[in-house]
């Protein structure tokens, strides 16, 4: 029994390294309803980044990767990642977005979507243990591959999060630089404006 207890303890401990979080989608396309279906996609997010970088904007970066079980080469992915200012000054701070601070992308198979945030809120709260619990509502915009090449034309999308960051830079980087890849690199931002102070999180978001 001992020996079980302290294989438990282990696996919590490697899933709390690696950070949480939650994201939900829904299409706002007004002119057909089906496809994408009228309801929400839940994503649960099994790994969560944060790191600064030497201009000091804080670095977010998550994923999810999930191999189909009647074909385990055929895997889902979906990363995303948040370019950000600068680290709270205090315990929390909301960031308005623009446009350039979200990168995220959804690879299954041969097809491929990318997402980038046309308005929105991200509020950052500082946790204990170097983590960053944090929230996110955004409108975002999605483009998808075509089989024939190119893009599908922009489609909006409400997107709804709460996430637990650990603090891991080696690991987080590439999950950054896949939501960047093939063209789809950060311009260079303008600082962000403060949306005032970040209210308390309802919730936290418990590591796995």
């Amino acid at each position: 029994m001992r020996g079980w207890c302290l294989a438990a303890a282990c696996l919590c401990g490697i899933a709390g390294c690696r950070g949480s979080g939650r994201i939900e989608l829904a299409s706002l396309n007004y002119g057909a309803i089906d496809p994408p279906a009228p309801r929400l996609t839940r994503l649960a997010v099994q790994e969560c980044y944060w790191w600064t970088d030497q201009d000091e904007r804080v670095w977010v970066a998550m994923q999810r990767k999930q191999s189909l079980p009647l074909n385990p080469k055929l895997q889902f992915e979906f990363q995303l990642s948040f370019a950000l200012e600068k680290l709270p000054a205090g315990k929390a701070r909301n960031y308005r977005l623009a446009g350039e601070e979200l990168r995220a992308r959804v690879h299954f198979g041969a097809w491929e979507s990318r997402f980038t945030a046309r308005v929105g809120i991200v509020a950052l709260y500082r946790a204990t243990g170097d983590r960053l619990r944090g929230s996110l509502r955004l409108r975002a915009t999605r483009l998808s591959s075509r089989l024939l090449g190119g893009w599908s034309r922009p489609v909006p999308y409400l997107m709804l999060g709460t996430f637990e960051a650990v603090r891991d830079e080696q690991r987080g980087r590439p999950i950054a630089a896949l939501t960047e890849s093939a063209g789809w690199q950060r311009r260079a931002a303008a600082p962000q404006r403060r949306a005032g102070p970040a209210a308390r999180p309802s919730g936290a978001v418990k590591p796995r």
